[in-house]
C-alpha cells in the first residue's frame, strides 16, 4: 500500500515536469522554426592567441526542415590567401565564428577551427554543419575540411580566390521520455486493489514482520550483554 504522503509526492513532481516541460516549449517560441535565420561567418587566420576576426560571408536559412537557404561568400584576395598559406606553412590553425540571428534578434556565436594546411591543399573547399535540435533551434555550427590529411602539397595563391562551402543540417533527435503518467496510474491501480483486499500478499511472517522483530532481538541481546553479573549468579545457584 502507497502512502498518501508518497502519491502526493509524485503528483507534485509531475506537476513540475508538466511546467518544466510547458516552460521550454514556450521558450522554444523564439526557435528557427518561426521565421528565417541568418549566419554571419567570421574566419581569422592570425597565429596568436587572440583572434582577429574579418568577415567571411553569410548564410541565410528560410526554413530548416526543408533546407532552403541561400549562401553568399566574400571572395580571397591576396592578402588573405598569403595569410592562408604562412598559417598552413606554419601548421596554424584556421578559427570561424558563426553568428546565428533569429526573426526575433536574438544572436548566439558558435566557434569552430581546423588545420590552415586541410583548407590550403582543398582549395578552401569545406563543409559547415548545422546541428538544430528537436524544437528547431540551432545549437552548433562546425567547420569540416574536405581532406583529412596534410600532404604538403605546392598551392599558389591563385588556386585561393574563394570558398567553396557546402552547407548541411544535422536534427538531433530527441531521446524516450518516461511515462510518468501511466506509471503512477499503475500505482493507484494496485493501491486500490490492495485496498479491495484483491491482492494477496503471499509472504512468510519474517518477510511480513521483520522490522518488528529484528528490534526486539537486539534488545535482548543488548540486555543480556549488560548483565553479564545477573547472569553468572543465576548459573551459580
Amino acid at each position: 500500500m502507497i502512502p498518501d504522503i508518497v502519491r502526493r509526492c509524485l503528483h507534485i513532481h509531475v506537476g513540475i515536469l508538466i511546467f518544466v516541460i510547458n516552460l521550454k516549449v514556450g521558450l522554444c517560441s523564439d526557435s528557427e522554426y518561426d521565421g528565417p535565420v541568418s549566419i554571419t561567418l567570421y574566419h581569422s587566420t592570425s597565429s596568436g592567441l587572440q583572434p582577429e576576426w574579418t568577415e567571411r560571408g553569410h548564410i541565410d536559412i528560410q526554413n530548416v526542415v526543408t533546407g532552403d537557404m541561400s549562401v553568399s561568400q566574400k571572395p580571397v584576395d591576396g592578402s588573405m590567401a598569403k595569410n592562408l598559406q604562412a598559417l598552413a606553412k606554419s601548421d596554424g590553425i584556421y578559427k570561424i565564428k558563426s553568428v546565428v540571428r533569429t526573426s526575433t534578434g536574438k544572436e548566439i556565436s558558435f566557434l569552430s577551427f581546423a588545420k590552415a594546411c586541410l583548407l590550403v591543399e582543398s582549395l578552401l573547399s569545406d563543409a559547415l554543419t548545422v546541428s538544430v535540435d528537436y524544437a528547431g533551434s540551432v545549437i552548433a555550427v562546425t567547420l569540416s575540411p574536405t581532406i583529412s590529411v596534410c600532404e604538403n602539397l605546392p598551392v599558389s595563391p591563385a588556386d585561393l580566390r574563394g570558398f567553396n562551402t557546402f552547407v548541411h543540417f544535422k536534427h538531433i533527435e530527441q531521446g524516450p521520455m518516461p511515462d510518468t503518467a501511466a506509471y503512477i496510474q499503475k500505482l493507484e491501480r494496485e493501491r486500490e486493489a490492495r485496498e479491495r483486499g484483491e491482492v494477496k500478499d503471499n509472504r512468510s511472517f519474517l518477510a511480513k514482520y521483520w522490522m518488528y522483530i529484528v528490534p526486539v532481538v537486539i534488545f535482548v541481546v543488548l540486555s543480556g550483554a549488560s548483565n553479564p553479573e545477573a547472569a553468572g549468579g543465576g548459573g551459580g545457584r
